[in-house]
């Protein structure tokens, strides 16, 4: 009962911070957009794709695999090995980030030219490329906390860390009112570069100060370097992958689009439009699963390792009910209500038709974060990492294709192709894994057909944005408890 309350505990911290730092977030980027334009939130967006190529190789597995690692160690009666675990972590991330630092700092020269049309300088990538130590630093840290289940020391992080970003760029740029996307951009950048710098000084003194928490025990350490790499390095050769691909593609987008015979600064726009303002809109509901997804791994690996099949089955039924049921009402209100939320965010709603086209999308990619969480909490990390390598490689093919005969659309189908593959072949993996079989008509036909309903009488009956959110969510719950698919339990568990 106690571990249960300190789950709930640290689910509900996790859930209001990942919604304080998202609401933020979109804040931030409306605040951009109003700032720099489209294009500026199109140049900006790219670079930080260029820029998340090297994050990912600075910590790509890093935080799942310290994780997993001190989860381990203590299950096993070793706080020994915890501490040993974090520090080998600690030491694979530098080791990582380093490396990643001196190429994206030297090649900048060479990616700004490829990439960018001459509209930024090598200088905002060179100032991000200094925070990838710190941050690799940062998630090995965050990873013990979150396998002690102590998880609100890195919520305070990650909050720290987002209003430093934040302060910094919006100070500066009010004093220094830089005139163009470049130093506009250079102004965002040295604001996120030191807020990883204090994220990373923040953790570290807590973890020092939590180190002495530690129960004592007698059993030897088994957090061997061999044991670290084969976690860390199927999830970090996938991630790399992925996210070069990933790269690749973000810097195609605007390319393909030239070539469907849009303007260089028309092609950035679009992207910027798609990318930079409709998906964190798509991505910020999320907030209110993305607890669990973190939170899972610790709890899948330890009931893994005692090998309790029952109550991992049990565990992922109730995520999956719970997802399902969530992101099929995110994709009916954003569907239905896509032109008044896109005005009210973004005084604009050219991006509605595309938050529109995309809004069913939510439900695949919710569900995906959440069987990822699954599998590598089951130790299952080796092939996920071939279905995201697969994935990527695909929709760059599918990019290659479609951007130059349908331009923006061509990018939008892609989305759906590599979120579609992705979690399909995910679910195959979990369902092979364990012996889980949903109800899909049950957790899925249902409430669609329940979300549709609330739509149409919410659309029809009741004027206005809040009012018409709040009916149609409020009439989707009683169809849903009317239903059955809502419970007593589920409400009071």
């Amino acid at each position: 009962m106690k571990k249960a309350r300190a789950f709930l505990l640290n689910t509900m911290i996790l859930t209001g911070t990942s919604l304080l730092l998202r609401t933020v977030g979109v804040t931030f980027t409306v605040y951009i957009s109003n700032k720099v334009g489209a294009e500026g939130v199109g140049v900006y967006q790219l670079l930080m794709a260029v820029y998340a190529f090297g994050v990912t190789m600075a910590t790509a597995g890093l935080g799942l695999t310290s994780t997993r690692m001190v989860a381990d160690q203590l299950v096993r009666g070793s706080p020994r090995g915890a501490r040993a675990a974090v520090i080998r972590c600690c030491l694979c991330g530098l080791s990582a980030s380093l490396a990643a630092c001196i190429l994206l700092f030297f090649g900048a020269p060479a990616i700004t030219t490829a990439c960018f049309h001459g509209k930024i300088s090598p200088l905002p990538l060179q100032v991000l490329a200094l925070s990838l130590p710190f941050m690799a630093l940062a998630a090995a840290i965050s990873g013990y906390f979150t396998a002690v289940r102590r998880v609100v020391k890195s919520a305070s992080a990650q909050m720290l860390e987002q209003f430093v970003h934040m302060g910094t760029a919006i100070l500066l740029l009010t004093w220094v009112a830089p005139a163009g996307i470049e130093p506009a951009c250079l102004c965002l950048v040295i604001g996120g570069a030191l807020s990883e710098v204090c994220s990373c000084l923040y953790l570290f003194v807590l973890y020092r100060l939590d180190l002495r928490r530690l129960p004592d025990g007698s059993a030897p350490s088994s957090a061997t370097m061999g044991r670290i790499l084969s976690i860390c390095l199927p999830v970090g050769f996938s991630s790399l992958i992925r996210s070069g691909v990933n790269t690749i593609k973000q810097v195609m987008v605007p390319l393909g689009l030239e070539k469907h015979g849009l303007s260089c600064d028309l092609a950035i726009a679009q992207y910027g439009a798609v990318r930079g303002m409709v998906m964190p809109i798509l991505q910020f509901p999320s907030a209110l699963l993305a607890s669990f997804s973190s939170l899972l791994i610790p709890e899948i690996a330890e009931n893994h390792v005692q090998g309790r099949k029952g109550h991992i089955d049990y565990m992922i039924g109730r995520i999956f009910k719970t997802s399902l049921l969530f992101s099929v009402g995110v994709a009916g209100i954003l569907y239905t209500y896509a032109d008044e939320l896109s005005f009210v965010i973004y005084q604009d709603i050219s991006v509605a038709p595309f938050l529109r086209l995309l809004a069913p999308l939510v439900v695949m990619m919710y569900l995906d974060d959440m069987v990822d969480a699954i599998l590598k909490g089951m130790d299952r990390q080796t092939p996920l990492a071939g279905i995201n390598i697969l994935e990527s490689v695909l929709s760059v093919v599918f990019l290659q294709l479609f951007l130059p005969w349908l331009g923006i659309y061509g990018y939008l189908f892609s989305l759906f192709f590599s979120e579609l593959l992705n979690g399909s072949l995910s679910l195959l993996c979990l369902f092979r894994t364990t012996r889980f079989r949903p109800p899909w008509f049950r957790w899925l036909a249902l409430p669609a057909l329940s979300m549709a309903l609330a739509c149409l009488v919410g659309r029809r009956l009741v004027p206005g944005l809040a009012g018409g959110i709040l009916f149609t969510l409020s009439f989707y719950l009683l169809l849903l408890y009317a239903l059955g698919q809502v419970t007593r339990r589920d409400l009071c568990p």
